[in-house]
């Protein structure tokens, strides 16, 4: 009978259970897998897709950025111990944008040998060993992690961690690997568990009804939304929603991505302060904090709904939200469900309610308001040198492609990336939690969407914290071209109005004293773009925004990286 080795049966595993792309940071613990991924190219399958990524946080956000857009599982492979160490700041964004993603790590259980496993070297025995394995270092920011004892155990750990990565709310699961296990052959085994199937939580109908009622009838409700718009479908239904009762949709102050659709009257922004304390309904749609702080939020008598995949948010240690009414089920379905009973109930009206007329009426011209006040505010500061991020991107706005899908990873300029290019399905915020990711995420959807330009909008400061020479070196050797802008004011200048936040009048305000801000001397970043055989250059007039955007994504459209450094104020 036909042996295979524990490599290759992991990998029998990852192409039964739908797994497409293996994103690595190398490590010696893997030549198992990479010897039976060999194979299988030798003899003509090319199912599995391996890509070297040179950095662990870029193996992990490259994984994000391809889960998130193509909604396919990722395997990551990262070295024992230091591995998941590096890469743990890169998991930690991955649970809180709740991306369903599979990574493994290495270890070590034997220090003897036998005739087909050697020892594995003094580096494991001294470096490359921790108490409780390497799942117990990520254990805090995975949904799961387990370490993996044997075959039986392997066939067992990949089939559910597949299955809970997948199942809402989505996020990392975690396994060790002991290398003895994938070098030594067993017999040839079929893998007879079916493909995982993510398990859907429905909504309670009598939950659904209770809150059509509340919306039905209540005066001056609204909906702040965070996470709805990871799927195109639920951002749908919640345009109906909205629509069918008009109701006003704000985004959370920090949301992963866009919820509702700019141009749509009834959007009103990442602000909801005032509309909070005149509510009488607020409708959270996958929010975990919808405003800040809890504290500060509706009216005393206004009712909360909650309609969330992990409503409790028990991996955090405070929330402090009060919530009348709290629904677990899946987004998408559970919006569907309500638009359903929403229509039914005011179809049996002979004509549309007045309030409804009137309210859309009154949000339609604050929405019109605030429009026209980011075009107000952009122009004044058209002329201004250095070159102001509204003005900039004002006139992206206008020559981005409209299929361009902008990764934000910036922090200062946040709100106005927000405010001018997040559009549904269009829209990531890159950094979910930490800066660094940026690059990774951009490779990887670029490498889900390659029909589409990808742009990376990152802070000067956050491209200082990425793994830039590996994600330039890993965009150049898969052919992965990317748009980097840079947001550069010359330093951390978060850190800065810290400073006048807090002590407006102290020492380093007087001083003009600022530890912890300034990036000098001023990087050339073009000449590190161009080591790499990317195109770079260096933006500072106001008047050539316009050719220097068309510059760069002529660039891309021509399959090379472009970065282009804007200074601005």
């Amino acid at each position: 009978m036909m042996t295979i080795s524990g490599g290759e049966l992991l990998l029998d595993l990852f192409e039964k259970y739908g797994i497409e792309y293996i994103f690595c940071s190398p490590g010696t613990e893997w030549t198992a897998v990479w010897e039976g991924l060999a194979k299988r190219w030798g003899e003509g399958d090319n199912s599995l897709k391996y890509i070297n990524c040179r950095h662990e946080i870029l193996a992990v956000s490259m994984a994000m950025g391809y889960a998130e857009t193509t909604g396919r599982l990722p395997a990551v492979l990262l070295h024992a111990s230091v591995g998941p160490l590096h890469a743990a700041m890169a998991i930690r964004n991955v649970y809180a944008a709740q991306v369903p993603m599979i990574i493994l790590s290495g270890e070590t259980y034997e220090h003897t040998g036998d005739d087909e496993v050697r020892a594995q070297g003094w580096h494991w025995l001294g470096l490359l060993s921790d108490i409780g394995g390497p799942s117990a270092l990520v254990r805090n920011y995975v949904k799961w992690s387990n370490a993996v004892k044997s075959r039986d155990s392997l066939v067992d750990c990949v089939y559910r961690g597949c299955q809970i990565a997948q199942t809402a709310p989505r996020g990392p699961i975690f396994l060790s690997i002991p290398t003895e296990l994938l070098l030594k052959s067993r017999k040839e085994e079929k893998i007879i568990r079916p493909y995982p199937v993510a398990a859907v939580s429905e909504p309670r109908p009598s939950d659904m009804k209770e809150v059509a009622k509340q919306l039905i009838q209540s005066q001056q409700p609204i909906i702040i939304a965070e996470h709805a718009g990871k799927k195109p479908g639920a951002v749908k239904k919640l345009t109906e929603l909205a629509e069918l009762l008009s109701i006003p949709v704000f985004e959370c102050t920090f949301p992963y991505t866009a919820n509702f659709p700019k141009n749509n009257p009834l959007y009103m922004g990442y602000d909801a302060s005032e509309a909070l304390q005149h509510a009488d309904t607020v409708f959270v749609v996958s929010g975990t904090t919808p405003w800040y702080p809890p504290s500060t939020g509706p009216r005393k008598d206004a009712k909360i709904i909650l309609l969330d995949e992990g409503p409790l948010h028990e991996r955090l240690p405070y929330w402090g939200y009060q919530i009348d009414l709290s629904i677990t089920a899946d987004i998408e379905p559970a919006l569907a469900a309500l638009v359903d009973i929403i229509r039914a109930d005011i179809s049996q009206e002979k004509q549309p309610a007045p309030l409804y007329r009137e309210r859309l009426e009154y949000w339609q011209a604050k929405h019109e308001k605030m429009m026209a006040q980011l075009e107000t505010e952009a122009l004044a500061v058209k002329e201004q040198r250095p070159i102001a991020s509204r003005w900039f991107l004002h006139l992206a706005k206008k020559i981005l492609p409209a299929d361009a899908i902008i990764l934000d990873e910036t922090i200062l300029h946040m709100r106005y990336v927000r405010q001018y290019l997040a559009q549904p399905d269009h829209y990531i915020k890159a950094g979910y939690g930490g800066l660094g990711v940026g690059m990774g995420e951009a490779a990887g959807v670029k490498l889900a969407y390659q029909d589409r330009p990808v742009i990376l909008m990152v802070g000067d400061g956050a491209f200082n914290y990425n793994p830039v020479l590996a994600g330039l070196g890993l965009c150049q050797e898969y052919n992965l071209p990317i748009f980097i802008i840079i947001f550069n004011n010359g330093g951390y200048m978060a850190m800065k109005l810290g400073y006048n936040m807090r002590y407006p009048e102290g020492w380093a305000v007087r001083q003009q004293t600022y530890f912890g801000v300034d990036i000098a001397p001023a990087p050339d970043y073009v000449k590190v773009a161009e080591a790499f055989a990317a195109y770079g250059e260096k933006l500072e007039e106001p008047e050539d925004i316009e050719p220097a955007l068309k510059r760069g994504l002529q660039q891309i459209a021509q399959g090379k990286t472009a970065l282009l450094d804007v200074i601005l104020t």
